[in-house]
């Protein structure tokens, strides 16, 4: 199948080179091989895809489309309920429970009259940021099967390389849209929080898109970014783009967090991606001052951590002990040392965190954006929890922290090592409330990066000895 973006799409449904239906059996049989490739989807809902499919097919031939994405296919992470499809949450602990109705931004997809493919794979109750699951085994990478999709919106990058759908919607706590997004050459957004209602309501989470283009990650949070009665933590109005765009950066002040003394050093090809940047940046009118590190230790990471296992951890304890057993064995470990913990430990540990927070915002605030690598390394090996094989953690200190603030974060490619391997993103944030400057931001710099990604699609899938496509 041809990897086009949801812009390529719109058009060819209003000029009938294309049709909704037409791209959606295209879009099945790409799902069902990048599934058996790379273990990307939980789910597919192929009757229901291709009724909403002819329902778009009427709608563009009568001239009434709903709007630009009628028509376009979509996937959401397990985690989101899809009615009628099951919920396994990536683990084998779960029994797959069909789920009766779709959350809030389902709903509003389907409103917009896009199609809902289905949904995609991610590790153990979203404890992982890395493709290992208990559920759907090793969710591996189209740009190289070698390695790792990160996570926890494992599958949701294979979707958008493959081409199975030009957009993918998963859910971020600590890094888990930006890093799956980088480490699959695609942009992304983790949007302020609130921004997109989600169901169940929860404070802790923020939906987001990724896309080949930063103007698919913005036509899709056109969509989903609207309030809903069901999140009561959501914002009201809706994400709408600003009339202009920006097209320069002067004036604007950016903080360069050019390492962590956290985690797995920068290697060579996320230094060079950041000074690209910088670069880019500085010709485009901005100003860049630099850091070595942000104002965090160890015990503050470790903080962020134990915020994110007591998330999963009623979840995995609500269960029975054969259900449990079941659990990726790391995750199962995870979270039930955490059991054993003390309320005055959790206490403890969200003080520390809220501290920690302040100290970030006290040093970013000056700052119209920070502009940072998304993980120290341009991708990792497929059976590790994260750069290191080991450590589920050692990647998250770019991308954490901005899930504390609540403010906008998103992800472009923006260095391409000439080698035929996935380009190399850097992470631009911005104010509470500023994601349309976040977003021209990216564009900006994917405007003048030099070069456009060719995703690989199902080209590098493994083999047999045969030479077919592994199914």
């Amino acid at each position: 199948m041809t990897v086009r973006t949801a812009a390529d799409l719109a058009a060819g449904f209003a000029d009938g080179s294309l049709t909704p239906s037409g791209v959606i059996d295209e879009a099945l049989e790409t799902a069902g091989a990048a599934t058996s490739a790379f273990a990307t989807f939980a789910s597919l809902d192929p009757d229901g895809a291709r009724a909403a499919a002819c329902e778009s097919d009427d709608r563009w031939a009568a001239g009434s489309p709903l709007g630009p994405l009628d028509g376009v296919p979509i996937s959401f992470k397990d985690s989101f309920h899809v009615a009628g499809l099951p919920r396994w949450h990536g683990t084998a602990a779960s029994p797959g429970p069909l789920s009766a109705a779709d959350c809030a931004p389902v709903r509003r997809a389907r409103e917009a009259g896009m199609v809902v493919l289905g949904k995609t794979t991610m590790p153990d109750y979203a404890m992982l940021m890395a493709g290992l699951s208990s559920q759907h085994g090793t969710i591996t990478n189209p740009w190289d099967p070698a390695t790792n999709t990160s996570g926890s919106s494992a599958g949701a990058g294979p979707s958008v390389v493959t081409g199975a759908t030009p957009i993918a919607v998963g859910t971020d706590m600590i890094g888990s849209v930006r890093l799956p997004a980088a480490v699959c050459g695609l942009a992304s957004i983790k949007p302020t929080q609130g921004r997109i209602a989600y169901d169940p309501a929860g404070s802790y989470r923020s939906a987001g898109p990724m896309a080949a283009t930063v103007d698919d990650v913005e036509a899709a949070l056109v969509v989903l970014g609207q309030e809903d009665v069901a999140d009561r933590y959501c914002l009201p109005g809706g994400y709408e783009p600003a009339p202009a765009r920006l097209t320069s950066l002067a004036g604007r002040r950016f903080l360069s967090v050019r390492g962590l003394s956290f985690g797995t050093p920068l290697d060579d090809a996320t230094m060079e991606a950041l000074a690209r940047a910088e670069a880019l940046v500085v010709d485009l009118g901005g100003t860049v001052e630099a850091v070595d590190d942000l104002p965090v230790d160890a015990a503050d990471h470790d903080a962020v951590y134990w915020s994110m296992i007591y998330l999963g951890l009623p979840d995995h304890l609500s269960r029975s002990t054969a259900d449990r057993a079941r659990a990726l064995p790391r995750v199962a470990e995870m979270l039930e040392g955490a059991s054993s913990q003390s309320a005055t430990f959790a206490a403890l540990a969200a003080r520390r965190l809220a501290g920690a927070t302040e100290q970030v915002r006290a040093l970013v605030e000056p700052f119209d954006h920070v502009l940072s690598p998304v993980l120290p390394a341009r991708s990792f090996p497929a059976s590790w929890l994260s750069t290191t094989e080991d450590d589920p953690v050692a990647h998250m200190g770019f991308t954490c922290w901005f899930n504390q603030l609540g403010t906008p974060a998103g992800t472009v490619p923006v260095l391409d090592p000439g080698d035929a391997g996935v380009p190399v993103s850097v992470q631009v944030t911005g104010q509470r409330f500023a994601d349309g400057d976040v977003l021209d931001v990216l564009r900006l710099l994917e405007r003048d990066r030099g070069f456009t990604p060719a995703l690989p699609g199902l080209d590098r899938a493994p083999t047999t000895s045969s030479g077919e496509t592994a199914r």
